[in-house]
């Protein structure tokens, strides 16, 4: 793979023989799984308070009903799959990340602020820290596409910010 920054090979070389900081934060965890951890206490919490509020087999019910409105009615599917996409993105972008090493001397990763649907992907606002800059995104486009399971991912500065980073991963490509 060729790599467009000249200063790779010396960073290579010095992210293979200085080792990495790999402490995890227990907030930092609890902030990557959030949609994950909100759903899986408040969907049982949701029952709980419905059940509570009526009969339980009225909850169960209520909440199969809810469920397959969701599933038919074209809207509700869009909401799910739209936020189902956007949550699976940041997953693979991290990895991706983690893969394509991308990440400062000391190792930290950026961090995703933002990320939200659009037409043609996900718009994912990326935090860097210091020693990361949008170069590294650009020498490992292709590689970060493929662990997003996209077709592309589109690449800029933030137009304000020089430690933002703005990408579109494309999963709906143009016809």
């Amino acid at each position: 793979m060729k790599r467009d920054d000249d200063r790779w090979e010396f960073d290579e070389l010095v992210r293979r023989l200085v080792p990495r900081r790999r402490k995890l934060n227990p907030l930092l965890v609890v902030w990557r799984w959030r949609y994950e951890l909100a759903l899986g206490l408040g969907i049982p919490y949701g029952f709980s308070v419905l059940a509570d509020a009526t009969h339980p087999i009225a909850a169960v019910g209520l909440a199969l009903a809810a469920g397959i409105w969701c599933g038919w009615w074209p809207p509700g599917r869009r909401v799910v799959a739209e936020g189902t996409r956007v949550v699976l993105v940041q997953h693979r972008l991290r990895v991706g990340m983690v893969q394509a090493n991308i990440m400062s001397w000391s190792g930290r990763m950026p961090a995703i602020l933002l990320s939200s649907p659009r037409p043609r992907g996900v718009r994912v606002l990326l935090w860097c820290p210091a020693g990361v800059d949008v170069h590294a995104f650009h020498a490992n486009r292709s590689l970060l596409a493929a662990a997003c399971w996209a077709a592309d991912v589109e690449i800029a500065r933030h137009p304000t910010r020089s430690q933002l980073v703005v990408l579109l991963v494309v999963t709906e490509p143009d016809r």
